[in-house]
């Protein structure tokens, strides 16, 4: 849950840049892998939700970068942080934030999903989508129809945490 020591964490690197903090969810990210290994041993690519090119840190590619130093097996098929294979081509508007509305949320994950660039073919590719938090489930789902809509045979995701209802 997006509550607690997880609510104090994510936004130092999401929004202060401290940087050590991806290594800790990239490893966090390997360590649910691993310890769920018969749900996701049929997964072709793990990639994350891009980050737009002008924020900083691109936290995202961060905590999957810390993923790929994670994975020093090779175990997972983690996309290469050097050589993405799915990136954000630019600025969107925000669909975080305390009182945002529904449908502004839902036309701030239809934009992101619009400035997505695929750079690889995934065809017939099962595809784990990687993201920090899961509020609404909009971004996630816009992004999923994207792969989809591109070749994708499936999309399934995983969150760092997710908002609590209220």
């Amino acid at each position: 849950m997006y509550e607690g020591a997880m609510r104090e964490t994510l936004p130092r690197l999401k929004y202060d840049g401290r940087l050590g903090w991806a290594k800790i969810y990239g490893r966090l990210i390997i360590g649910w892998l691993d310890n769920h290994a018969d749900q996701v041993a049929d997964i072709d690519f793990i990639l994350g939700n891009p980050t737009a090119p002008d924020r900083q840190p691109q936290h995202v590619e961060e905590i999957m970068r810390g993923s790929s130093e994670a994975n020093r097996t090779g175990r997972w098929p983690i996309a290469d942080p050097d050589r993405p294979v799915l990136t954000k081509t630019r600025a969107t508007a925000a669909s975080a934030g305390a009182g945002t509305s529904w449908g502004s949320k839902w036309a701030a994950a239809e934009e992101h999903a619009a400035a997505l660039e695929l750079h690889r073919p995934v065809d017939g590719l099962c595809l784990l989508l990687v993201d920090d938090v899961f509020t609404t489930g909009a971004q996630m789902t816009t992004v999923a129809r994207f792969l989809l809509a591109h070749g994708a045979a499936e999309v399934r995701g995983l969150v760092l945490a997710r908002v609590p209802w209220h």
